[in-house]
């Protein structure tokens, strides 16, 4: 579906904050409607809207075929709301800023979806990151260690963003410019 964009790449990579600034230049871009069992952040503002339910609620979506695609993420569980989206996509472009797991597999029900993976400038200012996070140590240890993983499936998107530290706008200007040329927005 060519009017629809991912955002991706590692925990503490800056994605949401890249996002966010997106939705600020194209206001067409609407984003679809997550589901988690994860605890609201106090720490965080988020760039979409959450739902926030328990793993039994969660459960019974994944039955009841609602959602598009899902994915265990640190012990707790995201997905995007089929319906949700569908609908969305039918009057308007929709960015979708997800883990890795979910955008592997929005890409493959959607192969003309244009994906971006943000990657840091370096391993260690990633660490750096995940390790300034108000999370327990344990949380902290399992983002590093699927972030230095995640960071082996860059290859399978469309584009390799470096998100240089102290360089939003620079990162923000290059997928800008990528979606004005690939989607005329």
């Amino acid at each position: 579906m060519k009017n629809l964009v991912i955002i991706t790449g590692p925990s503490a990579v800056g994605k949401t904050t890249v996002a966010k600034e997106i939705f600020k230049l194209f206001p067409a871009l609407k984003s679809a409607v997550t589901y988690t069992t994860r605890e609201a952040r106090s720490w965080s503002q988020e760039d979409k809207l959450i739902h926030h339910v328990t793993k039994a609620e969660f459960q019974e979506l994944i039955k009841n075929k609602q959602l598009i695609e899902w994915a265990e993420v640190y012990g707790e569980f995201y997905g995007t709301g089929k319906a949700e989206l569908l609908s969305i996509l039918e009057e308007s472009p929709v960015l979708l800023n997800i883990d890795v797991q979910g955008a592997k597999n929005i890409k493959q029900q959607f192969p003309a979806s244009l994906s971006f993976f943000i990657q840091p400038d370096s391993l260690e200012i990633l660490k750096n990151r995940i390790d300034a996070r108000p999370l327990a140590q344990e949380i902290k240890d399992k983002r590093w260690q699927a972030a230095q993983k995640e960071m082996t499936q860059k290859t399978a998107f469309d584009y390799q963003i470096t998100n240089i530290d102290g360089q939003l706008a620079e990162t923000v200007a290059k997928i800008s410019q990528i979606l004005r040329e690939k989607l005329g927005l």
